[in-house]
């Protein structure tokens, strides 16, 4: 993990971490930063970690065991809870960002009672087809403003699941379209976008009616990150590109449904965050 100082770009220190370290986020209330160690080539058995690091002495402070190949992990707005989601364990964990303790695990598997998005299908070819390893394939969580619900990617079978945190258990599926990737929810709790990486496309959710109010083509057919406005107006989603050809991130208006910028940036456009708004 290197550590930048913002104006001048000067590297300030750097940090060793486990395998692979993916997503990242800062601790609204202890001031550490989360690090999922993604540990990409390691075996289909292998425990993967999460790095607990002290941004100011640049110090790995302890390094908490969770599943296999974590990837997407995010802390509740409050900062006192993080989660994360590993892709080959198909499980969702809660660490207590105060204690350092993992405290809970959720399958990201829907419910029967509420699954829409023809997982228990897949299931059914996996289970034929001798696969041990759950097909979901989480990639991504992102809670509500409210802290009281979080939101799963599951890649593997086309849907998202929202999670009551204090009940854990799912409550609702969204079905998607092809390999869902990232998501975020606005800041008014109102939206829940979605990267549709294997479709190429980004899905626009009403929270409050479970509906896709809005599906667009994106310019590229990669999709991968996506990031919303303070202001909850737009949302800005980045593309890989394929081969040579450039990344973009595109903005879309979520009030009218529409996008209405593409700004091409360097190959391989992936994660990306918002940095301030200014009157």
């Amino acid at each position: 993990l290197y550590k930048y100082k913002t104006g001048t770009d000067e590297m300030v220190d750097r940090v060793e971490l486990g395998l692979f370290p993916a997503t990242m986020q800062i601790s609204n209330a202890t001031g550490l930063i989360y690090v999922v160690n993604f540990n990409l080539h390691g075996g289909h058995d292998e425990i993967s970690t999460v790095s607990i690091v002290d941004p100011d002495e640049m110090i790995e402070i302890d390094r908490v065991e969770t599943g296999i190949m974590p990837h997407g992990s995010r802390l509740l707005n409050n900062g006192l809870k993080h989660y994360s989601v590993a892709m080959m364990s198909g499980k969702l964990y809660e660490i207590d960002a105060m204690t350092m303790e993992l405290k809970r695990t959720l399958s990201t598997a829907p419910n029967k009672m509420n699954d829409h998005s023809g997982h228990n299908m897949k299931q059914m070819k996996m289970d034929k087809m001798g696969h041990k390893m759950p097909p979901e394939k989480p990639t991504w969580v992102y809670p509500h403003p409210n802290d009281k619900l979080l939101y799963v990617v599951n890649n593997g079978t086309d849907n998202v699941v929202e999670i009551d945190v204090e009940k854990w258990s799912i409550v609702r599926t969204f079905r998607t379209d092809k390999a869902p990737y990232n998501c975020e929810v606005s800041s008014d709790g109102k939206y829940l976008v979605v990267t549709y990486k294997g479709a190429a496309k980004t899905g626009i959710w009403d929270l409050k009616t479970g509906k896709e109010i809005a599906k667009l083509k994106n310019s590229r057919k990669v999709t991968h990150g996506v990031v919303i406005s303070p202001d909850s107006r737009y949302a800005f989603v980045s593309v890989e590109g394929i081969g040579k050809e450039p990344g973009a991130v595109e903005v879309i208006d979520l009030h009218n449904l529409k996008k209405v910028a593409v700004a091409e940036i360097g190959k391989q456009a992936g994660g990306l965050t918002f940095w301030k708004m200014e009157n």
